[in-house]
């Protein structure tokens, strides 16, 4: 089954069901959660956003719960790493969990997650099963934020198939049980809010292209979230495991032993050189097709992934590169000074595992200038030595 807005991507920019994940990264990132429940995570739409995002965002733990076994099923392979996973490791574990089990049912394990979200969930809910919805979820796992996320049923009228306000009207989606005005929803949270001492703030998502400034029906998804006002109070009630726990997944990260500040630099130093060689093939290969640049700018190799490479297979960078017989003439050394980007160093993996933070590898350049090699310009790094290339 398909939801008639949702067909319609092209009425909205960017599609509707990007926005709404947007919406709730923004928001996972402005509370620093670490941890985060997707309550009705269906296929793992939302799950499978949040993980690569989970990296520079500082989540580790993440579990979705569902009622159904084939769309869980789904939602496990949405969520499983990976073969760039285990080549470029991250710098932080990240574990998910995927349970099976009704969202109106309490479990002792999902009541440490910090952030619960429940996007276009509530909408597919009978009145019986969306009765307990607050009680769970803000009385029994008491997180210090829940986001919901609702169609707004005022919007339909700018979708003419939907006949909102007639006789005839239907719903955006065939399973949809209702959906709710915005005073509906507004009286709904504010019911949940006060019971359960939140703060709420109500927020619309998604206007049409050509209906930016028509705000007359609010927006298209309407949303609210629950912010804990006692921070320190934590529900002691047990429950018991009552749903099925169907898959633990694990991503694995970088865990090698610290190193020490000598061998961290070594390993910059011999970045910086595949860098600035690298620079060198680059614009060799650029100057067979056009006349040199009156001034020369860093310019790195497209065809290599800088974010995965290797340092111990680098030698294939000076060795495969085919040099023209017109260019017998070139230099074998590389051009300096040479100015690199500092975040083009911090865009290497493993220089993000060894350093963690880019504080840390600003701090590390600075206190370890070395004027032979380099020297630091605000943002850059000028590299004053040249290497030696080769062109066999």
């Amino acid at each position: 089954m398909k939801d008639y807005v949702e067909e319609n991507e092209q009425c909205f920019c960017p599609p509707l069901w990007r926005q709404r994940r947007l919406f709730i990264l923004d928001t996972l990132r402005q509370f620093q959660v670490q941890s985060v429940l997707d309550y009705g995570c269906g296929e793992a739409s939302v799950l499978s956003f949040l993980i690569s995002s989970s990296e520079s965002d500082g989540i580790k733990k993440m579990a979705g719960i569902d009622i159904c076994s084939q769309i869980l099923e789904e939602a496990i392979e949405a969520c499983l790493p990976w073969p760039s996973d285990y080549k470029q490791k991250r710098m932080h574990p990240l574990e998910i969990d995927i349970y099976k089990g009704s969202v109106g049912v309490p479990d002792d394990r999902l009541k440490a997650y910090e952030a619960i979200v429940c996007s276009e969930v509530i909408e597919h809910l009978y009145e019986e099963d969306l009765k307990p919805f607050f009680e769970v979820t803000l009385g029994f796992y008491r997180p210090r934020v829940l986001i919901v996320t609702t169609p707004n049923c005022e919007y339909n009228v700018n979708f003419p198939d939907l006949q909102y306000g007639t006789e005839k009207a239907i719903f955006r989606h065939d399973d949809h049980k209702f959906e709710w005005t915005r005073r509906q929803f507004q009286n709904w949270c504010l019911e949940g809010a006060t019971k359960y001492d939140y703060e709420m703030k109500l927020h619309g998502i998604g206007l049409l292209n050509n209906k930016q400034n028509s705000l007359e029906n609010g927006h298209c998804t309407q949303a609210c979230i629950f912010i804990r006002r006692d921070k320190d109070r934590i529900n002691t009630e047990s429950a018991g495991e009552r749903h099925e726990l169907l898959k633990h997944i694990e991503f694995p990260y970088y865990d090698e032993p610290p190193k020490s500040e000598e061998e961290i630099l070594q390993e910059i130093y011999s970045f910086i050189e595949v860098l600035c060689k690298a620079d060198y093939y680059a614009h060799t290969e650029r100057n067979r097709c056009q006349p040199k640049k009156s001034e020369d700018t860093f310019d790195l190799d497209a065809t290599v992934d800088w974010n995965t490479f290797d340092i111990k297979e680098k030698e294939y960078l000076f060795i495969t590169k085919d040099v023209h017989e017109d260019n017998k003439q070139q230099p074998s050394f590389t051009i300096t000074p040479l100015e690199i980007p500092i975040l083009h160093i911090w865009d290497i993996s493993r220089i993000r595992q060894l350093c963690k933070t880019i504080e840390r590898l600003k701090e590390l350049l600075a206190i370890n200038q070395d004027t032979v090699i380099y020297t630091i310009d605000e943002d850059r790094l000028i590299v004053n030595k040249a290497y030696e290339v080769t062109e066999d």
